[in-house]
């Protein structure tokens, strides 16, 4: 399960165009995007509850 580095937060919407690749953190009080996420099979293997 992806956890936000910047709070702590759990759920997340994966991003991904043309200039970036990550994670959107959907805390009301972060929303900071987590580009560190270079392996699209991560994303592949989520299931809808952990987002």
């Amino acid at each position: 399960m992806w956890v936000c580095p910047y709070c702590g937060g759990n759920k997340g919407q994966p991003f991904h165009d043309a200039q970036l690749s990550g994670v959107l953190c959907l805390s009301p009080d972060c929303g900071r995007f987590d580009a560190r996420l270079d392996d699209e099979r991560e994303t592949a293997a989520w299931e809808d509850s952990d987002m």
